[in-house]
């Protein structure tokens, strides 16, 4: 029997960073960087790149208390500046614009002159950037028991393996849609980010006001 909340959890964790990965988005980018590679060399460091990008969330997701507690930082101060990150990628995301938070036009020139471009600027900061480090370390600090942190990692399996799958597909889906197609669906998410993001700050805020009335009242 799943315990009461983890799939409501499990959920929120799912819809947050496939929102915020957006794989439409990041198509564009990964067909530019690797255009004079063979399939098989595409493949080969689309592979890289979501390696790189699990590595990094699982990290952060099993360390991201320990980080709290080494800076002395609770996870309600966290949730609300992490908010307001996510909120400002969510904001360009409605422009159908992509974040600089995720990767700046410095990066991709650099990249495009690489040959190598896995690890990053594919796999850091453009599958996995500030915003989805914040948003699973968020989220692991709201995981309080092992169900839940075990349906954390399952959506971080599933929206990887939907980055992989997209981004293979890339090329037809890229035509298929054209960029109308992307801009709306990226304005959608956009639209579910932000929702997500003004709930983080809401709870952070929310918990952050309680303690300082329990304080004031004791």
């Amino acid at each position: 029997m799943i315990p009461e909340g983890v799939l409501a959890f499990g959920l929120l964790s799912l819809t947050s960073l496939f929102a915020i990965t957006n794989p439409l988005t990041a198509a564009p980018i990964y067909l530019a960087l690797t255009e004079s590679q063979t399939p098989e060399h595409r493949l080969r460091t689309l592979r890289t790149a979501i390696l790189t990008g699990a590595v990094v969330l699982v990290v952060f997701t099993l360390l991201g208390g320990a980080i709290f507690q080494l800076f002395g930082i609770t996870i309600d101060a966290f949730r609300i500046a992490g908010g307001i990150i996510i909120f400002g990628i969510a904001i360009d995301m409605l422009q159908a614009r992509r974040s600089r938070v995720k990767s700046t036009e410095e990066e991709e020139e650099e990249g495009m002159e690489k040959d190598e471009v896995g690890i990053t600027p594919l796999g850091i900061p453009m599958f996995v950037g500030p915003g989805a480090i914040t948003t699973v370390m968020v989220l692991a600090g709201d995981a309080a028991t092992l169900p839940f942190v075990a349906a954390l990692f399952l959506s971080i399996g599933i929206v990887l393996g939907i980055l992989y799958l997209v981004l293979r597909a890339s090329p037809y889906l890229t035509g298929l849609l054209g960029q109308t197609g992307v801009n709306v669906l990226t304005r959608i998410m956009g639209l579910l980010l932000a929702v997500i993001a003004v709930q983080f700050i809401i709870d952070g805020v929310r918990a952050v006001a309680l303690d300082v009335l329990r304080t004031a009242g004791s």
